[in-house]
């Protein structure tokens, strides 16, 4: 049986894309994975990466990283030398690279047997988080150095959206194929909505400064109490939860409710109405964003209603699933959800079953099976 490694330094249970990798190739394939924490898939076998919380450490990494010595910055990294570590006298038939931070430990390990190498670059990196001044001194020419001289032996490359595809092709001339972020098909009913009922609405994901949740928040006020907003955030940073918290004390139509497991995502959705987002296009990947939420809000089978971010917009609109606002103010996606009836916001719910049923992350494994078999026979 050909032997693939999968690496991603991340918690590999709790990242969807790479898990939905891990479990579809382990059907046919024997597979490892390197990461932060395990995937707890049976049959998986677990390289862990360590990560660092020595702050001196940082700080020494940081001045690499400041005075471009990238090569020093990478190779000292306890993830990437634990990693390789852990990985010992191990070779692969085939290794798939998640996000740009792999790249060089993929060609080191690949390098032993000639071992063919697939890039899912996820994002874009050299323009990640672009709107802040530290994360452009230390990291853009970074990433940008590890697309330079990392992608030469690659032999298949993805990412998640169009925009994004046009984007390396356009600076680097990689020509990667688009595997989006659809979730797993699941087989749920839509919960259609009655004329007096509360209008539900629901926001789930990580509470990151950059993706300006407070306009959410405010968007309640342009709301009055026929309809209600929970909140299920991740702190990724805890001070900007507490911060979001203090916004809407004094807001009854909100609530923050509890975070549930990935695999219960979906399921928990499906009994709210209406799924919201705006994400304000403060750096290129959010301006391109096409993310995890918008198709876990067509698997719950509930309504859509986003700013105008152009990859999510035309997912929207081609499959009638809601509404989007003409602009990222508060107010303008606060307009559209006043104007969605009981009958609307139910043939919205309508329209992503139908949607669901096309719209899942069978065409993307189809996908990428379809390229490992191509490079591995």
């Amino acid at each position: 049986m050909k032997s693939i490694l999968v690496i991603s330094f991340t918690d590999l249970k709790n990242d969807p894309r790479v898990n939905r990798q891990l479990i579809r190739l382990n059907k046919s394939y024997d597979v490892s994975c390197i990461g932060i924490k395990t995937p707890e898939i049976e049959g998986v076998k677990f390289i862990q990466a360590k990560k660092s919380k020595n702050r001196t450490f940082l700080l020494i990494a940081y001045f690499a990283l400041l005075f471009r010595f990238y090569n020093l910055f990478y190779w000292t990294q306890l993830t990437v030398r634990s990693a390789l570590k852990n990985v010992g006298n191990q070779s692969f038939d085939l290794i798939l690279a998640n996000d740009v931070d792999s790249l060089p430990l993929a060609e080191k390990i690949a390098s032993k047997n000639n071992a063919k190498i697939i890039f899912d670059a996820h994002e874009y990196a050299p323009k990640e988080f672009e709107e802040k001044f530290v994360w452009n001194l230390l990291f853009r020419n970074y990433n940008t150095w590890l697309l330079k001289n990392f992608t030469e032996n690659i032999s298949q490359m993805f990412t998640v959206c169009e925009g994004i595809a046009i984007e390396f092709e356009k600076n680097f001339g990689l020509k990667p194929l688009v595997m989006t972020n659809a979730s797993e098909y699941t087989e749920i009913e839509p919960t259609l909505l009655n004329n007096e009922d509360t209008v539900r609405l629901i926001h789930h994901g990580a509470a990151i400064p950059s993706r300006k949740i407070e306009n959410m928040i405010t968007m309640m006020d342009f709301l009055d109490e026929g309809y209600q907003l929970d909140l299920m955030l991740v702190a990724r940073k805890q001070h900007y939860l507490n911060k979001l918290k203090e916004l809407a004390q004094n807001k009854p139509n909100i609530r923050f409710i509890p975070p549930v497991s990935m695999q219960e995502i979906v399921p928990f959705l499906k009994s709210y109405d209406v799924g919201i987002y705006i994400l304000e296009p403060n750096n290129f990947n959010n301006k391109n964003a096409l993310p995890n939420k918008i198709f876990e809000f067509i698997q719950a089978r509930i309504a859509v209603a986003i700013g105008p971010s152009p990859e999510m917009k035309k997912l929207v609109m081609q499959n009638e699933i809601g509404v989007v606002a003409d602009s990222f103010l508060p107010k303008d996606l606060a307009e559209q959800i006043r104007n969605m009836t009981p009958e609307s916001i139910n043939q919205y719910k309508i329209n992503s079953d139908k949607a669901a049923r096309k719209i899942n992350s069978e065409m993307n494994m189809k996908l990428l099976e379809q390229q490992v078999s191509r490079l591995l026979d």
